[in-house]
């Protein structure tokens, strides 16, 4: 029989580089990428509330043209650009929305761009959407607070 060696732990190495202590000022609301500067469902609600009604992906157009004004700007500044979304992650935020009362269907439907997809379905904020300020931050931790 042969006898185990025993394993020797390994010790902590030290960081190599300092990192960066978060900037509150900066931080203002609690989650998401560049948290305070770009957040999909304030820029949704601000967006339906100057357009009255929308499609979800006219809306992400418009979220995209605004990331890539906020990205010029972050440039010049020295900061780091921000990624943003995918459509399909916008979509997915956009359910929550409909899911939670914020947003509802008008009832106005446009055919889409491409024949294999669906209709366009324009939507409209509900006076839930129009009063409600946490929600639009952060929709699955209101709904969910647990993942949080």
């Amino acid at each position: 029989m042969s006898q185990r060696q025993q394993r020797i732990r390994k010790t902590e190495k030290e960081p190599s580089r300092k990192r960066k202590g978060l900037d509150p000022a900066r931080m203002t609301i609690p989650w998401g990428r560049a948290a305070s500067e770009h957040r999909p469902g304030l820029f949704t609600e601000q967006y339906l509330m100057a357009h009255k009604e929308a499609c979800a992906a006219e809306i992400f157009q418009a979220l995209r043209e605004n990331l890539e004004r906020l990205n010029r700007l972050r440039i010049e500044t020295g900061d780091k650009p921000i990624r943003g979304c995918t459509y399909n992650s916008y979509a997915k935020y956009f359910f929550w929305f409909v899911m939670m009362g914020l947003v509802e269907p008008t009832g106005r439907r446009e055919p889409s761009v491409y024949g294999f997809l669906k209709d366009k379905r324009f939507y409209r904020l509900t006076d839930k959407g129009r009063t409600e300020v946490r929600a639009w931050e952060d929709p699955i931790a209101v709904v969910h607070p647990e993942f949080r």
